[in-house]
């Protein structure tokens, strides 16, 4: 009788195995390609889309820049970290292009305003004298004072005022031909200084001649 009952034991754990390995050879191994969602197409990457795009120029650095290929337009610049007061955005201008650039690794800032005709230009140009740089020093009309520790040119027409300064010397006759070309542009104002200098006024393109 135990020798039956140890058979039928035996028998039955044979008939168990054999169902196991059959059960393993049914079984279906999944890979990450199975679970995961596959794309339908092929898609190629154009190399621009890959590098994160550089700062958008402006119109007004676009057209300076050819003017002069070689600038750039960084975020960091000296002139930026300095605080300065310029009255002419607090007197309705109607229209402001303003940016700040490097060249030959110089830092320049220029501002340019327009305002809707000679009353509103002059009045503001009259305001920003009586309160001049970030210390609103008063500056009257010829004086030969300092400025600002920067160099600087400032253009002054019926409906315009364009400045430009930099960490060093400023030619009038170079930035005057390069920023307004062969244009026939009244200026009833033109102030220029050296770095740490005094203004040197010009009027109605006669520089102002002292007695």
């Amino acid at each position: 009788m135990n020798g039956q009952i140890k058979s039928w034991v035996l028998i039955l754990i044979l008939t168990l195995l054999g169902t196991s390995c059959n059960s393993d050879k049914d079984v279906e191994i999944l890979t990450s390609e199975d679970i995961l969602p596959q794309a339908q197409g092929n898609y190629e990457y154009q190399e621009d889309t890959l590098i994160s795009e550089s700062k958008s120029l402006t119109l007004f650095e676009q057209n300076l820049q050819q003017l002069f290929p070689e600038l750039e337009f960084p975020e960091n610049n000296i002139l930026k970290e300095r605080n300065m007061l310029f009255m002419p955005d607090r007197l309705g201008y109607k229209n402001k292009e303003e940016t700040y650039f490097i060249k030959d690794s110089i830092p320049f800032h220029i501002i340019e305003w327009q305002f809707e005709d000679s009353v509103k230009t002059v009045n503001a140009f009259y305001n920003w004298l009586d309160c001049f740089n970030n210390d609103c020093r008063s500056i009257r009309l010829d004086e030969e004072k300092n400025g600002s520790k920067e160099a600087f040119l400032i253009w002054v027409s019926d409906q315009n005022i364009t400045y430009l300064s930099s960490s060093k010397n400023l030619k009038l006759k170079s930035w005057q031909e390069v920023l307004f070309g062969e244009e026939n542009e009244k200026w009833n104002y033109i102030l220029q200084q050296a770095p740490h200098g005094r203004i040197k006024w010009i009027h109605n393109g006669l520089k102002v001649v002292k007695e």
